[in-house]
């Protein structure tokens, strides 16, 4: 693909009610060259990000899926490409914390967790780098999280983590299967970032302790922190970068 293909992309993101998808979301439509499939579960939030982005300027489509559904998350790019005809970039940044005690860990809580967070991504990957294929460019973000390195802050995130670790897996997998048909794939993955998924699920105490001792920068990232560097891996000027993990997490990688 060529840079006179660009205006005709289309990147499909997940999570777009949200804090960082929306925030990327948001940047690419302020900067241009892609068209744009959001996806989230609840209408109102998906709504918003798509008013804010058309007032910004560019084609966007919402899609409101459960991604702990399997045969829904099936169709999220059969939809993208019924709309727009094509699907060239892919952001798996849709997740939930769901913080539980280990003790209180069941199968069901288990499979809601790992359903959304790592089955779906999977599911996605496998149907978006499909069309990607076809016209041989293609760029995919999955999200991650800086537990992958140190465990989390607590037991309660066990789930979590541990669905982030299985992505950082999927990714250098779907990476070296992408290469050979152009498709980037790589991960970013942010410390603790102000998004209500992290605030809401987290007791405001410990987060004043990360604050304080365990980010060498001092403070929570903001999502359009992290989303300059999905917004980039996103372009053409990411075109050497695959199977990559990108730490954007104010120095908590450092230990």
């Amino acid at each position: 693909m060529s840079n006179s293909d660009a205006p005709e992309r289309v990147a499909l993101l997940t999570g777009a009610g949200g804090g960082l998808a929306g925030a990327a979301a948001r940047i690419v439509a302020e900067r241009g060259g892609y068209r744009l499939a959001l996806v989230d579960n609840r209408a109102d939030a998906l709504d918003e990000t798509l008013s804010d982005v058309r007032g910004l300027g560019a084609e966007a489509h919402g899609i409101v899926v459960d991604l702990g559904d399997a045969d829904q998350v099936e169709t999220v790019v059969p939809q993208a490409v019924a709309h727009f005809g094509r699907v060239d970039a892919l952001v798996n940044a849709a997740a939930v914390l769901f913080r539980t005690p280990l003790e209180e860990i069941t199968g069901e809580r288990f499979d809601f967790v790992y359903h959304i967070n790592a089955r779906a991504p999977l599911l996605l990957m496998r149907a978006a780098m499909a069309d990607m294929a076809t016209r041989g460019w293609g760029r995919v973000v999955n999200v991650t999280s800086t537990g992958v390195y140190e465990g989390g802050f607590t037991t309660t995130s066990l789930l979590y983590e541990t669905t982030k670790g299985a992505v950082a897996v999927m990714t250098k997998m779907f990476a070296n299967f992408g290469a050979a048909d152009g498709i980037l794939v790589n991960t970013v993955c942010p410390g603790a970032m102000r998004t209500r998924m992290l605030t809401e699920q987290t007791d405001p105490a410990l987060l004043a302790k990360a604050e304080r001792e365990m980010i060498p920068l001092g403070r929570l990232g903001e999502p359009q922190e992290v989303a300059e560097i999905i917004v980039w891996l996103l372009s053409d000027a990411s075109s050497y970068a695959t199977g990559a993990e990108f730490d954007i997490t104010g120095g908590i990688a450092l230990h």
